[in-house]
């Protein structure tokens, strides 16, 4: 009897546990458990999220435990001279990447995808730049690399190129900016639009100077700036008399001051010196300046903040520059926002090159949320005709095919200041012969 009992007992507890599995199944919520990239501040910290979907949501993205991971890679040095640049980039497009997500990610071909990063530091050197550029491709499987911010771009540019991998650098040189190399987009602008901006201004509250002499370091976009200053010198019916290089390891500049002043010019051309030594820009000016010269000094690249308050006031004159003055009175608002979130967030002023990153990163983003594709060829045709607002206040398209044979740069500088007896005035908007980038 007592076995029949324990028999009946088991089956009714049996029953019971049957009815209440299926009231659960009867209910209308689900609960899945899934893991989820965080992109803000923590950039690399991984928390596992539970997420409910209910039957009922009627969210116009896709419900949370539904959305996957889209990873970007970061390739640029962040350990070397002009690593100032390179942090710049990085937060650039970091900022952007949150930016996009605090709109929900972005939603390809009906799919929404949390943007993650991975940052890696290439050290400005070819061989860890190729080998890293072939574990984002290989390993990783990221559809896009930003990066590199320095010279290092024709080390990624093969393994990106040959496996339809968007990359995203600095300012293109003739070497990597070519119809055959469709995938590389350039964020820095054209050398030539950097120096026009200069040279216009000049010719336009200068009109007696008319000679100028160039002062560069041996870097390998030293042929691009020499060709850059010639182009644009010619232009504006300037004489150039060449570019007086110097090793890229220099800290004092004395003894090139009377290399260049033995030229006799009406302007000394600081070149790319702004962008790749920024740092030493201010030494250059102020040891030119003790050495006796008094002319005209241009800046078409920007050294970092606080540089050019370290030389004396007096010697801050007839200095014309791409720097920007937030305060000036035709800076966009855009501009003002991005720079005061920036100084926000990292408790200092970024580099002109953070804005002109930033520009092109969030419209890319921006671009992603509209493809129906995860097809990158389609994402490299769709994003060359891309056009928008940018933070400038001005529209914003990928330029550069009369120069290169293909649209692949950004047009970026449209303010030049002048530094007049040590304050940085920005005040005007530059007239720039937009037939040189912009096919018709």
């Amino acid at each position: 009897m007592s076995f029949k009992r324990t028999f009946l007992t088991l089956g009714l507890v049996f029953i019971i546990v049957m009815v209440a599995f299926a009231g659960a199944c009867s209910s209308t919520t689900t609960t899945t458990t899934a893991t989820v990239t965080k992109t803000a501040a923590a950039q690399t910290t991984t928390a596992t999220a539970t997420a409910t979907a209910t039957t009922t949501a009627t969210a116009t993205k896709t419900a949370a435990a539904e959305t996957k991971t889209l990873t970007i890679a970061i390739v640029t040095p962040l350990t070397n001279f002009a690593v100032n640049v390179s942090m710049n980039f990085e937060r650039a497009v970091i900022m952007a990447i949150d930016d996009q997500n605090a709109k929900g990610g972005v939603t390809i071909g009906g799919q929404n995808y949390n943007l993650a990063y991975i940052v890696r530091d290439d050290k400005f050197d070819t061989a860890t730049a190729k080998s890293l550029a072939e574990e984002m491709v290989f390993n990783e499987k990221v559809p896009v690399i930003f990066g590199p911010s320095q010279n290092e771009g024709p080390a990624l540019q093969p393994t990106t190129n040959e496996n339809k991998v968007l990359m995203f650098c600095m300012s293109p040189i003739p070497e990597m900016c070519k119809p055959e190399y469709p995938y590389t987009f350039y964020l820095g602008g054209i050398q030539s639009q950097q120096y026009a901006t200069v040279m216009e201004y000049i010719t336009k509250f200068y009109p007696d100077a008319k000679k100028v002499v160039s002062f560069y370091g041996d870097l390998s976009d030293e042929p691009a700036q020499s060709a850059a200053a010639k182009q644009m010198c010619d232009y504006y019916d300037l004489e150039w008399s060449g570019m007086v290089k110097f090793p890229a390891s220099t800290t004092d500049f004395a003894p090139y001051a009377q290399k260049l002043m033995a030229y006799d010019p009406d302007v000394i051309d600081l070149s790319g010196c702004g962008g790749a030594l920024g740092s030493l820009e201010g030494t250059m000016v102020k040891q030119f300046r003790e050495a006796g010269y008094t002319g005209i000094i241009d800046m078409p690249t920007v050294p970092p903040p606080g540089i050019m308050d370290t030389v004396p006031a007096e010697y801050m004159d007839k200095i014309v520059t791409n720097d920007i003055n937030i305060n000036g009175s035709i800076v966009s608002a855009e501009y003002k926002s991005l720079v005061t979130r920036f100084q926000t967030q990292y408790n200092e002023l970024p580099i002109d090159f953070f804005v002109q990153a930033y520009n092109g990163a969030s419209a890319f983003f921006e671009f992603l949320d509209t493809q129906s594709t995860m097809d990158t060829e389609q994402w490299m045709q769709n994003f060359a005709n891309y056009k928008w607002t940018g933070v400038f206040g001005e529209d914003a398209q990928w330029v550069g095919e009369p120069i290169f044979g293909i649209n692949r740069a950004l047009m970026t500088n449209f303010w030049t200041s002048e530094w007049k007896n040590g304050v940085l005035d920005t005040s005007y908007v530059n007239n720039l012969p937009t037939e040189l980038w912009i096919s018709k």
